[in-house]
């Protein structure tokens, strides 16, 4: 190779790199983020403007998003009444502000944003370096929540609504008092992430990020599909009419071309307008005939295409100023975005289309399942529910779908679609900790028919038919200890089997609840700061779970 020629070749490459860059950069989505709403106790502070700028930082740190700034979506959405209008109204909403360049609205409100700190007894301090010193031990617990939204500009409609938590105990010999007071005062901003409030800042901030960033695949494909649909409705609206013959069984096509999104393989319908005249040579009738198809050849220009002539046999050929449309059934097929009636991929016909259908849903399952890991529950029935109705008996679909019903509070929808899978013969299973004295345990209770295993990371669990299950009931459990933390009344699933003759007593807990992400018994109390109505709501699925063991199992 000569060097000029080695030259060219590597200035080629360079900005094929950067041109590919460019597209990646472009293919971000973008985000514009309103500043968030002050908690409704703390109005005049500057609580929401700090944590959003904090936001905005880490979520353009993920390389995932192209965030736009937020004093920019500030002043453009400052006329629009979101408490009013619910900033919801598909037809106006992207009007509304300019936000046309923004393809989604991150927007929502600092809900809870609370710190609280008990002061203990005084007690002596043993110093061998010196005198003994009279210390104050305080007991700290920060907690933050933001309900967030992540809304599509283009159509008003809500691609998340979610919560981001943050929550941090500990104690210590200092107060952090003045530190909560700088930033709940109105011109305060946060401290440093070390502070147990900017801890608790820190972890909510990091929770939406995550919640995000695992949304961001979901966001690429929903746009994906967004596109799509466009170049199907730019196709569909696309009308030629032939220009001229070129010779060799070539044509040239005039009004559509690479702007209406054309391709090479397209197919044209050809259309002739035959018109009846009377005596006086009046056209009295216009009689379309189509006249076959022509297959795109060259799509070089913006308005013109060059195609070639599908004879048929017995047909006329195409005339100047007959007119084209495309073929919308080849369009979808030759770009991948949907399969023809019958699954024809092509002229020789046959085939079928079943593959894909599988690996459609295995796609979505997979994205189901990750949102399951990330505890995504609405997230996750969405995608479950595609993936239905590719295969609607699927029994990881079905124990999705009613994992994610329970969590979400809808028992009924849960118990019928768990109902569903055990009678098809399937396991239904409940992620479910198991702790005791010496420790904690995590695995999954799952329901068989005539069958109830409990497996664990650590090999240990048990597996009991009818008759090895003695007992099984839903209890409350009262204040004790355990790992040196208060445990609160939690209500557990209470097991008993029986085990070379003896009768044990498993205490089951639904971890689904946590806050933590790896549940240990030294952070089980903390992982479970539930209100009564998450106690009611754990209490229920324990419920629905016991219903299915004593109809499946005992």
């Amino acid at each position: 190779m000569h060097l000029k020629q080695f030259h060219l070749l590597t200035m080629s490459l360079a900005l094929s790199f950067l041109a590919a860059c460019a597209v990646a950069q472009q293919a971000l989505p973008k985000v514009g983020i309103k500043s968030f709403r002050n908690p409704s106790n703390y109005s005049r502070s500057s609580i929401g403007n700090g944590l959003t700028d904090i936001l905005s930082t880490e979520l353009g740190n993920t390389g995932k998003f192209n965030i736009i700034d937020r004093e920019h979506i500030d002043e453009l959405t400052k006329e629009i009444d979101f408490g009013n209008s619910g900033y919801g109204d598909k037809e106006t909403f992207a009007q509304k502000g300019n936000l046309l360049g923004v393809q989604y609205l991150l927007m929502g409100e600092v809900t809870n944003f609370s710190y609280t700190e008990q002061r203990g007894q005084p007690r002596n301090k043993v110093n061998l370096l010196g005198p003994n010193t009279i210390v104050v031990e305080f007991q700290k617990q920060a907690d933050v929540r933001v309900d967030f939204h992540l809304i599509e500009v283009a159509t008003g409609e809500h691609v998340i609504d979610e919560a981001g938590n943050g929550h941090a105990a500990d104690k210590s010999e200092t107060s952090d008092m003045d530190t909560w007071r700088r930033i709940i005062s109105s011109s305060g901003t946060f401290e440093s992430s070390s502070s147990l409030i900017g801890r608790a800042t820190m972890d909510a901030v990091k929770d939406i990020v995550r919640k995000l960033s695992s949304l961001s695949d979901t966001i690429g494909a929903r746009e994906n599909d967004q596109s799509k649909t466009r170049i199907l409705d730019n196709l569909s609206k696309a009308k030629g009419e032939i220009a001229a013959e070129e010779g060799g069984g070539l044509w040239i096509v005039g009004g559509i071309g690479n702007a209406n999104g054309l391709m090479v393989g397209d197919h044209l319908r050809i259309v002739h307008e035959n018109l009846v005249k009377d005596k006086a040579g009046r056209v009295i009738y216009r009689k379309p005939v189509e006249l076959g198809s022509m297959e795109v050849t060259d799509v070089s220009q913006p308005d013109h295409a060059e195609a070639r002539f599908i004879a048929v046999a017995g047909g006329n050929a195409p005339q100047a100023n007959d007119s084209v449309t495309i073929d919308m059934e080849v369009a979808k097929r030759i770009r991948d975005i949907a399969p023809s009636k019958g699954g024809d991929r092509g002229s020789g016909g046959g085939g079928t289309d079943d593959h894909s259908s599988t690996s459609r849903a295995e796609e979505t399952i997979k994205r189901a399942d990750g949102f399951v890991r990330d505890k995504f529950w609405s997230q996750a029935l969405v995608e479950y529910g595609k993936a239905a109705a590719i295969d609607p008996n699927e029994p990881r679909v079905l124990q999705g779908q009613a994992l994610s019903h329970y969590m979400l509070g809808d028992f009924i929808e849960g118990d019928e679609v768990a109902d569903r899978l055990l009678q098809g013969g399937g396991t239904f299973g409940v992620p479910i900790a198991h702790f005791h004295p010496m420790g904690l345990c995590t695995g999954e209770l799952k329901i068989q028919r005539g069958k109830l295993v409990y497996s664990t990371s650590k090999g240990d669990g048990f597996g009991v038919g009818p008759q090895g299950l003695s007992g099984i009931e839903v209890k409350k459990i009262a204040k004790g200890m355990m790992a040196n933390e208060k445990l609160p009344d939690w209500p557990i699933i209470n097991i008993r089997w029986r085990d070379g003759g003896h009768d044990k007593d498993y205490q089951m807990l639904p971890y689904g609840y946590s806050r933590e992400q790896i549940l240990s018994g030294k952070n089980l109390a903390s992982g479970f700061p539930m209100e009564d109505s998450d106690v009611q709501q754990m209490q229920k699925l324990e419920e629905s779970v016991v219903a299915l063991i004593l109809k499946y199992v005992k």
